[in-house]
């Protein structure tokens, strides 16, 4: 290695380079990871359903949500030109679906990686020159990072990133010009191997999606090897105990062991639930039929327990016996008030920067009033409307001296009114 190497360690994401102990057991023609890793965090989330449902939920119901430029005042602009960030700025996805790609590698991986394309005739990226916005896929993207900058000097991605590459399914890839490459974290808990990268919010539930993994492989094993549920051997004739000196030999017993954990077991490469003993022993019967597992009420909880970190509540989550609860669109509504919504802020500020569009005074918004959850308390927010500028014409005829401040809040009232 160089010395020039040495001021920079490369970094990959979706790779287990810099993890130690990480093993993916190859099941049929499937492979299951034994653990969540920061490199397979996204993969996870796009082939286990448990893990996918609440991530899916979440972006699904922000990207259909209708978006809009708005003014400094929130007010939809229609004629603006800046209109094409939301109507044409990616010519193989609309601005839903890369909304979509956006929460779902943001909520997955706890990185959304987007890269703005422009003229290289410009030399920095504005609302003119901003020709396409693509949401990279962040296994795909690999960086190269400096090991002795500060990020409490760095000033931008460059100043920390030395080179950032975007590798294709298809294996083609291409170097991305630092520039016009953004990277919004969830949280301040940053990997251990990276300066920029946050760690993925589906460590917050490691041991449900570790023991999910298990019991997937578990379930897999006892499907394909579905043998007797036990050990068959000649039984032993009476007063005679051929195994009484192994067993009472130490030894012995961990020859026993260790032929048992090689060969059997629920998880592992080519393990066997059943055996066939040389020695004379009684049928002893193992853990291996599916009905004493129970893996569906375990990956339930895991499910549960697994949404819960997105705020999502248990009547939410999809079940064996679908049943129907009473308070289910009470409950989805508290998802859009203490979950969906502040996401959905955040989305919005977030690709505005990154379109710079606060610089020129708009601002991407959102609007709510196709949510069925959250207009059924439209009937009650009108009365509390009414009510609110009666009181406020009552009180201005008693405190005539109000009557300014009092106009004021008025005009508020009703410049918001029909906002979200």
């Amino acid at each position: 290695m160089s010395a020039f190497d040495l001021f920079f360690r490369r970094k990959k994401i979706g790779s287990i380079v810099n993890e130690t102990n990480v093993e993916t057991e190859r099941i049929g023609s499937i492979s299951i990871p034994d653990k969540l890793t920061e490199s397979n965090a996204f993969t996870l989330a796009n082939t286990v359903v448990e893990i996918y449902f609440p991530i899916d939920f979440i972006a699904d119901r922000i990207s259909k949500l209708r978006f809009f430029i708005a003014n400094r005042r929130d007010r939809e602009d229609e004629s603006t030109e800046l209109n094409r960030f939301i109507k044409n700025i990616n010519p193989l996805y609309s601005f839903s679906d890369l909304v979509y790609q956006y929460v779902f590698s943001y909520m997955a991986d706890g990185n959304a990686m987007t890269y703005l394309t422009t003229p290289s005739i410009y030399k920095n990226a504005n609302v003119n020159s901003i020709s396409r916005l693509d949401v990279l896929q962040p296994d795909l993207v690999e960086l190269n990072e400096y090991t002795n900058i500060s990020t409490l000097t760095a000033q931008s991605l460059s100043d920390i990133i030395r080179q950032a590459r975007y590798t294709y399914q298809t294996g083609f890839g291409e170097w991305l010009n630092i520039d016009g490459l953004h990277i919004d974290t969830i949280d301040a808990t940053k990997r251990d191997y990276s300066s920029v990268l946050a760690r993925s919010p589906l460590f917050k539930c490691l041991r449900s999606i570790n023991n999910l993994l298990a019991v997937y492989s578990a379930r897999y094993n006892v499907y394909v090897n579905n043998g007797a549920a036990g050990f068959l051997a000649k039984k032993a004739q009476k007063d005679s105990n051929p195994m009484e000196a192994m067993i009472n030999d130490p030894k012995g017993r961990q020859d026993i062991l260790n032929d048992i954990n090689e060969r059997h077991g629920l998880t592992g490469y080519n393990k066997n639930l059943w055996g066939i003993s040389g020695i004379p022993i009684e049928f002893i019967k193992t853990l291996a039929t599916i009905s004493e597992l129970e893996p569906f009420k375990e990956t339930l909880e895991d499910s549960i327990k697994i949404a819960s970190i997105f705020q999502i509540p248990p009547v939410l989550v999809p079940r064996e016996d679908n049943p129907t609860f009473n308070n289910q669109l009470e409950s989805e509504r508290g998802v859009w008030e203490n979950c969906l919504m502040s996401m959905t802020e955040t989305v919005c500020e977030n690709l505005t920067k990154i379109f710079t569009l606060d610089k020129v005074g708009y601002k991407i918004n959102a609007d709510y009033s196709s949510v069925s959850a959250l207009t059924t308390n439209e009937s009650t927010n009108q009365d509390l409307i009414t009510k609110k500028l009666s009181n406020l014409e009552k009180i201005k005829t008693l405190y005539p001296e109000k009557t300014t401040e009092i106009n004021l809040e008025i005009e508020n009232i009703l410049s918001s009114y029909g906002q979200n």
